[in-house]
């Protein structure tokens, strides 16, 4: 298959996977030996200044000398983490372990090899070089590795994650703003032990804004549940409730308010046509429109109907 371009992803599979990587991650040769090329697979799209890629491949070993073209190219600084698979990174005489459980942060401007041992599944994150401390970018003589124990790295991973599998539901703020707290996140792991280093972001607070960025971008679907957020963010439903605990409400309850706080400035922008403060109320992911008028009358003191009345008169 050939690569692909749909709005802001990029895809190809097969013969064209080379190709896609070449233009994606810059001047770099794989080498598939005995492995199957056209079983390679990638999925890649930007997020504002960084671009998250998800490729799919059968054993390989990548070459790469002198990536980067300039300080400010999208792919200056790389990360990647395994989901499935052996592999290994090795650079500046350094053998760094690349699995499900760490990732390994390095610059690709310096010569590298990345050897993909059995068939592998992996997540790449690239940044640019300016976004990281001129000390945390000279360090990175060899691979720097975090481990899920990290809370920060835990985070970063099911971020990228749960952000690839979304892609196609993100717009171009959205996607820049999912970028940025990548951004914020590497910063945090990677400087963390600098001299003198700033105060770095609150884990919870950037679990926050993740949560309410994907409640936003669901909030229609009626199987909208602490249970599922958790899931997909990759953590247990206690620290999704620890999340929300400076907001002084519970998960399902901001998400309830932020229906109805949604559905009353639809309702005062409505055409008044019979049926639609159900429909605003199904389309909002409510179960009925009893539920809805019960919340509705709760938050505002007024019924729906006397809402849009009023917004009318």
């Amino acid at each position: 298959m050939a690569a692909t371009l749909h709005r802001h992803v990029d895809s190809a599979s097969g013969r064209a996977f080379a190709g896609l990587a070449r233009n994606i991650f810059g001047n770099v040769r794989l080498d598939f030996g005995a492995g199957d090329e056209e079983k390679s697979r990638m999925t890649s799209a930007m997020l504002g200044t960084c671009r998250l890629t998800r490729l799919e491949a059968d054993r390989h070993v990548v070459f790469g000398n002198h990536v980067t073209a300039t300080p400010n190219d999208p792919d200056a600084i790389k990360l990647i983490v395994q989901t499935e698979g052996s592999a290994s990174l090795t650079q500046g005489g350094l053998h760094a372990p690349v699995s499900r459980n760490a990732l390994a942060i390095y610059d690709p401007s310096r010569p590298y090899m990345l050897t993909n041992s059995t068939p592998v599944r992996q997540l790449l994150l690239q940044l640019p070089r300016h976004a990281l401390p001129t000390m945390a970018v000279e360090r990175l003589v060899r691979p720097f590795t975090a481990h899920e124990q990290d809370g920060m790295c835990r985070i970063l991973l099911s971020l990228m994650d749960s952000t690839i599998h979304e892609i196609d539901h993100l717009d171009e703020a959205r996607r820049m703003s999912v970028g940025q707290t990548m951004i914020v996140l590497v910063r945090t792991m990677i400087g963390a032990d600098l001299p003198q280093a700033k105060p770095v972001a609150n884990p919870l607070d950037v679990l926050l804004q993740r949560i309410k960025e994907f409640i936003d971008i669901n909030l229609e679907r009626p199987d909208l549940t602490v249970a599922m957020i958790a899931r997909r963010m990759g953590c247990s439903v206690r620290y999704v409730y620890r999340a929300f605990k400076v907001e002084c409400l519970t998960p399902s309850d901001y998400i309830w308010d932020l229906r109805v706080q949604k559905a009353a400035a639809q309702l005062r922008e409505a055409g008044g046509y019979a049926g639609e403060i159900s429909g605003i109320a199904f389309a909002l992911g409510f179960s009925s429109s009893a539920h809805f008028s019960r919340a509705f009358r709760h938050r505002y003191g007024v019924s729906p109907s006397q809402w849009r009345k009023a917004g009318m008169s």
